[in-house]
């Protein structure tokens, strides 16, 4: 046991240390990571998956690239907006009609990235390699271990330690706290992908509650530039598992209600399972909150708690 603690403490004592540690890359996270960076801070963003974006992240499915992964509203906050035009460069269109600007009147369901997900997460990351942010993909965080007299944070992961002044997660990173164990509440998000033949332009972009057993739908074909090939990407939120084995059922009831043409038809389907999980916030000590920080993430919208601070180090991006 005591070899064990002298161990831990010289592989501390060499391990890299910064200035801030960013769990996890949302799109939080990412602005996060740039106000501190432009702060003068050295930071790390330490990420469990393969690619950055979180919840936001793209993936590659029915044969195509950077699609969104799940179902997304933004919400018509004008201050959103306007930070993600001028200090992240995205193209802002309208949600319900992706070729026309952004206007409240004609659209009901809000601003989108005229590209999807991709083009938000891309913007992020094209900032973050002009800075020296570091980003460390594939780094499961497993514990953080806040040493309060001296102000830091030391946070282990399968293979490797670093230290950090300061700590920064989300609400949906998991990680042992001062060696406790973590409690979480998992939650799994189940889509249903299908890639469909119908030369119609797209009747809808976003839907709540579309059809039995979904909770909600996209269809991405705007922002994947399908228009011209006769093919619709549709993603389909449903309420369970049950729900993604019979692509062909979802498919005639978008048809009934005329969401798609009469004749469309399947031409490849694949569902994915997107899992998450709120880290409970309770094992914070009012201490441990001077060294480990929990950004507010519940929804996209929540940016506007953070936009001012953001701005007053990120520069303009026609500058």
């Amino acid at each position: 046991m005591k070899y064990f603690l002298f161990l831990l403490i010289q592989l501390t004592l060499f391990a890299d240390h910064y200035d801030v540690a960013i769990i996890g890359s949302s799109p939080f996270s990412l602005c996060e990571a740039l106000y501190q960076a432009h702060a003068g801070k050295k930071v790390v963003i330490l990420e469990q998956a393969s690619s950055c974006g979180g919840a936001w992240q793209t993936i590659d499915i029915c044969g195509i690239s950077h699609v969104d992964l799940g179902c997304h509203q933004i919400g018509h906050d004008e201050r959103i907006k306007e930070f993600f035009e001028d200090y992240i460069g995205c193209k802002i269109v309208s949600h319900d009609n992706p070729l026309l600007p952004f206007e409240p009147s004609n659209s009901p369901n809000g601003f989108y990235f005229s590209k999807g997900c991709f083009e938000l997460i891309d913007h992020l990351l094209k900032l973050i390699e002009k800075t020296d942010i570091e980003i460390r993909l594939n780094h499961k965080i497993i514990n953080v271990s806040i040493n309060q007299l001296q102000k830091t944070a030391t946070l282990s992961s399968k293979d490797e330690l670093l230290t950090a002044s300061k700590v920064i997660a989300t609400q949906m990173c998991s990680f042992n706290l001062n060696e406790s164990k973590s409690t979480h509440c998992p939650s799994k998000h189940f889509h249903l992908y299908l890639l469909i033949q119908d030369p119609t332009p797209p009747r809808f972009t976003y839907l709540g509650a579309p059809t039995h057993g979904v909770s909600r739908a996209m269809n991405l074909s705007h922002h994947l530039d399908l228009i011209s090939t006769g093919r619709h990407l549709i993603i389909l939120q449903t309420y369970n598992e049950n729900f993604l084995s019979d692509p062909q059922a979802l498919l005639s009831s978008l048809k009934e209600k005329e969401f798609i043409d009469k004749g469309a038809y399947i031409l490849q389907s694949e569902p994915f399972i997107y899992e998450s999980a709120y880290g409970h916030q309770s094992r914070i000590s009012s201490a441990d909150r001077e060294v480990l920080e929990v950004l507010q993430t519940g929804h996209i919208n929540q940016l506007s708690t953070y936009i001012e601070k953001w701005k007053t180090t990120l520069p303009l991006c026609n500058r």
